[in-house]
């Protein structure tokens, strides 16, 4: 058994913080969509497994489902087994899935309304759709009563949606999954959603996809569909990431300092298929962070999409450093003090630096360059307050 395994396409997803740019991210994911079909096709896949929030909500634009469905429709040379998730669930009356053009689906089309076991290939798909945004229930333990009513010598492919229940990685009511989920309901393989970063579990028989087209800077693994490849039932899968997604997503950071270095590297990105985020930090001068955000702005202002954050320290001038030094004597010792140390930390020796730490009240080990320099930027920024007041 070949299956294409996908999640979270999250179609019209709506990306306001990008502004205007946010259209051409959704348009991405639509060409991606049609990309994975041909994909399933060309790879002779028996089917294509979409395992739940196919659209971002059940509010958005009637000509975005319009344009899913017709992709869908012109694509029939590998059955499509759509799963409800947790953004698109089946139940509600206007649940897109109830509209149309979806609740008349094509032949080979099938969009699971209830927990149910259908022939694939040979086998069985055990799916187990969701019909409501939050539930502390495992979704996946209606699976397993119905894979032992299915042939013992039959592969048994599972899809549900929800967080696999890793301790201080999921929310109680977030449809928690049992680690062993597949082994417990007797699944060759079990096709999971809900998480946009991709994740093997049960001993490569339990696989959260991660979604097609990234949707953020801190997904890891996205951007892919998974072949899923079964011999015979009980057989571990053979499981490929097929790079798939359109959109590379980068957080750029840099200190003024290296500025030219992150210049360097939005100049090296492809404007028309990368979504970026550039965060300048550190101390600067406001006209020098100004003048260098203009730069960043004008390169960014050519890629799909682009988000510049200006988390600098104001520094002080000289002029503003006398006027402290006459007004504020002591304050502006210690942010001299403070100076000094970030600057002589990581060189003093060791027995030097335990005096240091005993004096400043800092336990062995904590009184580090970056933390100093944390303590400068924060004394900075109340001297700044104190002296606008």
């Amino acid at each position: 058994m070949r299956l294409l395994h996908s999640a979270d396409w999250q179609i019209g997803a709506r990306f306001r913080q990008f502004g205007a740019q946010a259209g051409r991210l959704r348009e991405a994911r639509v060409r991606t969509l049609r990309r994975v079909l041909e994909m399933a096709a060309g790879r002779h896949a028996d089917a294509l497994l979409i395992a739940g929030d196919l659209f971002e909500d059940h509010q958005i634009e009637p000509a975005a489902v319009a344009e899913v469905f017709d992709l869908f429709a012109s694509h029939d040379a590998v059955p499509i087994f759509i799963l409800p998730g947790n953004h698109d669930p089946i139940g509600s009356p206007s649940a897109i899935w109830a509209r149309r053009p979806f609740v008349s689906p094509p032949a080979h089309v099938k969009i699971f309304a209830t927990a149910e076991a259908v022939p694939l290939a040979g086998g069985f798909l055990i799916a187990n759709p969701l019909t409501q945004k939050q539930s502390a229930l495992d979704p996946s333990l209606r699976l397993a009563d119905l894979a032992r009513e299915r042939p013992a010598g039959a592969i048994k492919i599972g899809m549900t949606h929800g967080s696999p229940a890793i301790g201080g990685m999921h929310q109680p009511d977030d449809f928690p999954i049992a680690l062993d989920a597949a082994a417990r309901a007797g699944l060759d393989f079990l096709a999971l959603g809900h998480w946009h970063s991709a994740l093997s579990l049960d001993g490569g028989r339990m696989l959260m996809a991660g979604t097609p087209e990234p949707t953020d800077f801190a997904e890891r693994g996205s951007g892919s569909v998974h072949e899923i490849e079964i011999e015979r039932a009980g057989a571990v899968p053979k499981i490929t990431a097929l790079p798939c997604g359109e959109m590379q997503w980068r957080h750029l950071e840099s200190e003024l300092a290296t500025g030219d270095e992150l210049l360097a590297q939005l100049a090296a990105c492809d404007p028309a298929r990368t979504v970026v985020r550039v965060t300048l930090g550190g101390l600067a001068a406001p006209e020098a962070a100004a003048a260098w955000g203009a730069r960043a702005r004008e390169l960014a202002a050519a890629f799909a999409a682009s988000d510049f954050r200006d988390e600098t320290t104001p520094d002080f001038t000289a002029g503003e450093l006398a006027e402290l030094q006459r007004d504020h004597p002591l304050l502006t010792q210690v942010l001299d003090d403070l100076n000094v140390i970030a600057t002589n930390v990581p060189a003093l020796p060791r027995h030097e630096l335990e005096g240091l730490e005993k004096r400043v009240g800092c336990a062995p080990g904590e009184l580090t360059a970056p933390l100093v320099e944390a303590a400068r930027r924060v004394l900075m920024r109340e001297l700044r307050e104190a002296t606008a007041c």
